[in-house]
């Protein structure tokens, strides 16, 4: 009988490790789906891991010595001594296509050969038919006869609930010549429901003879995933046409050192009149860092902490055509601070208000930091840290889940090197592995 077994973890790339760690990598994915977990403590809240259901895809196997040497007046036993064994492995290659209950063997009539290879052979010698039968030898064949009857039932089980896991939509569903690209997904840090509906799409606009082309599924991914990533563009500015341009975020994702970049770029290399503007007050480290830079590329730079010192600051830089404002990082859950940056903001016109985000962050914090900014204005993300992201699935977990484009990436700590403008295809090649980040 084959060996399935179950894994679960907190996440997709969690449960497929502890499957290649445990049957190496010629296992074979049945299904996968999210298992709620409900907390039997009242305080504690309910959790969902991920289920994988996995079997070693084995190699052909010897058949092994068909049994027909016991006889019994038992027709459970004369089905097995003339039904042959019915070949699983088209089952296997299978296993995650929706399964019709007519076509399933009957298993009550029917024993694969895989049950009696890893039946354990009975010390009792099994006795010639031709020769009488003693009680004692009777009583072994019926020990036997409920082995078999007990094996056959298990197996029963095991179809009913399969076939179950199929009807109810449990199974993934998910092809094996696109469950590769699936797990290639699930490892660049992409969101298992963002890389399921891609493959799902995949899969809709492949016909059976393009699944066994997989360049052409590896091209058809690259354009899909091209087309989700929604980019703004960078910062755009004119002469005599003042624009104001605020960063913020959480701590700790780097929006000073992002000012700093950008700033850098448009006064040494496009030479734009601006000015800088920090609301940093709460580290006085960040509002150094930030007046250094401003010195060494020589630009004018106020420090505010109220609404009123906000809109002066603005008036006195009213020659200018860009100003960058720094904000301090505030934490999403904290309501309080967020009210009084949006005070702090709210009696200046900002033109685009950047939300800077960590790729090294977690998808579930994402959200929830971008829903609770959303309320200061947000215009577009800036990605950071893309060099120390264990993957770059952030990148389009943003755009297809947050409903937010991208303006800029930054990959490193240089200033003012470490940052471009975002654009769909060197993204999408980043998030594949395809291209380096250097």
């Amino acid at each position: 009988m084959p060996d399935f077994r179950t894994y679960r973890a907190e996440t997709m790339q969690q449960a497929l490790l502890q499957v290649r760690e445990d049957l190496g990598p010629d296992a074979l994915i049945l299904h996968t789906r999210q298992v709620p977990i409900h907390s039997r403590l009242p305080w504690q809240k309910d959790r969902i891991v991920t289920e994988i259901v996995a079997v070693l895809e084995q190699t052909k196997r010897q058949r092994p010595q068909p049994v027909a040497a016991i006889k019994s007046t038992s027709p459970v036993r004369e089905q097995i001594e003339e039904t042959p064994a019915p070949d699983l492995s088209a089952y296997n290659r299978k296993a995650t296509l929706p399964v019709q209950e007519s076509r399933l063997p009957a298993v009550e009539s029917r024993i694969p050969n895989h049950e009696f290879e890893h039946q354990e052979p009975t010390k009792t010698e099994i006795p010639n038919p031709e020769s009488p039968t003693p009680k004692p030898e009777l009583s072994e064949s019926q020990k036997l006869e409920s082995l078999f009857k007990e094996r056959i039932d298990s197996l029963q089980a095991m179809v009913e609930q399969l076939t179950t896991q199929v009807r109810h939509g449990m199974s993934s569903d998910i092809p094996p010549e696109l469950f590769s690209l699936f797990t290639e997904l699930i490892d660049a840090e992409v969101e298992e429901s963002v890389a399921r509906e891609l493959i799902g799409r995949l899969k809709q606009r492949c016909g059976v003879n393009e699944l066994s082309d997989s360049q052409g599924l590896r091209r058809q991914l690259f354009a899909m995933i091209e087309a989700s990533i929604q980019c703004r563009g960078p910062i755009e500015t004119k002469p005599g046409q003042q624009k104001i341009v605020a960063m913020v975020g959480p701590t700790g994702v780097g929006k000073t050192t992002t000012i700093a970049k950008l700033a850098a770029n448009f006064r040494l290399r496009d030479n734009v009149r601006m000015g800088l503007i920090t609301v940093d007050t709460y580290r006085i480290a960040a509002v150094d860092q930030l007046r250094t830079y401003a010195e060494i590329i020589d630009l004018p730079m106020k420090v505010v902490s109220t609404a009123v010192e906000m809109k002066q600051a603005v008036a006195e830089f009213a020659g200018m055509d860009l100003i960058l404002i720094d904000t301090a990082g505030r934490s999403p859950r904290d309501e309080v601070k967020l009210q009084e940056l949006k005070a702090v903001l709210g009696d200046i016109v900002v033109d685009d208000v950047h939300l800077v985000l960590s790729a090294t962050t977690g998808y579930r914090h994402l959200r929830t930091t971008a829903e609770q900014f959303k309320s200061v204005g947000l215009t577009s993300v800036i990605l950071t840290k893309l060099d120390e992201a264990p993957g770059l699935g952030a990148i389009l977990n943003i755009t297809s889940k947050l409903g937010l484009p991208l303006s800029y990436l930054t990959t490193g700590q240089n200033v003012p090197k470490d940052i471009e403008p975002a654009q769909p295809t060197r993204a999408t090649r980043l998030i594949l592995g395809q291209e380096d980040l250097t």
